[in-house]
């Protein structure tokens, strides 16, 4: 596989900033499009990564962004369950 260790790493960072984000215009985001806006999100920052570190010239950039986006949603779903689901629209101070 043709993997930077520098792309892994800006990978890595933004599997982490992609929910923290996503979370922090919650409130602007209707509730029935959430889990599709975190997505979104996942998908462009990943690809930002990506692309800043030269990553998409190997065969292995796919591999990346399908971990990117993993990561992204399942740091999301933990965080929100260890906090009893209190990050979800439904629960979000208005």
């Amino acid at each position: 596989m043709d993997i930077s260790a520098a792309t892994t790493l800006a990978a890595g960072i933004v599997a982490l900033i992609a929910p923290a984000l996503v979370q922090a215009f919650k409130k602007y985001i209707p509730a029935d499009y959430v889990g599709l806006t975190s997505l979104g999100v996942s998908i462009l920052l990943g690809v930002i990564a990506i692309a800043a570190t030269n990553g998409f010239h190997g065969y292995g950039w796919g591999i990346v962004l399908t971990g990117v986006i993993g990561v992204a949603q399942a740091v999301y779903t933990l965080v929100n369950q260890a906090f009893g689901g209190k990050l979800s629209k439904d629960n979000a101070a208005a």
